[in-house]
């Protein structure tokens, strides 16, 4: 007969023991590690976006970055999402407009995300914008 686990109790307080703050800090790193670690394809670095799930947080090869027409530079999906904030109206407008959508260019060909660019591309908000992004973002890591 297996033997239990003897619980340990804290005087003065009820609930659940104290939670093993190693074991926590252990699975946090080794998600961390496990995105940083994650194999890339030579040819293209999201050339099989299925098997890369995390492909949404990581930046894009440099000479694919997203220049701005203020010369600003967006590396990955999380930060075009970010800066959505602050981005300036005339910014913005410069790459979205009703006949073209840069920013869904962008991801659907460096990241080979067709999903996520084809809910951008219909998108000319920057709060809603951000929104899609977020979400698909979380989405992938679950």
């Amino acid at each position: 007969m297996p033997r239990k686990k003897k619980i340990q109790k804290v005087k003065g307080k009820r609930g659940r023991p104290p939670k093993n703050k190693s074991a926590e800090n252990a699975a946090n790193s080794t998600l961390a590690n496990a995105l940083a670690d994650q194999p890339m394809h030579e040819s293209h670095p999201y050339a099989d976006a299925a098997s890369h799930k995390h492909h949404a947080l990581r930046d894009a090869p440099q000479e694919n970055y997203f220049i701005l027409c203020n010369g600003k530079p967006v590396k990955n999906m999380k930060e075009l999402a970010d800066l959505m904030e602050e981005l300036e109206e005339h910014v913005f407008n410069y790459h979205v407009s009703p006949e073209k959508n840069d920013f869904a260019t962008w991801i659907k060909d460096v990241f080979k995300d067709l999903e996520l660019a084809e809910k951008l591309a219909g998108l000319k908000d920057k709060q809603r914008m951000q929104l899609v992004i977020y979400k698909h973002i979380t989405h992938k890591l679950w």
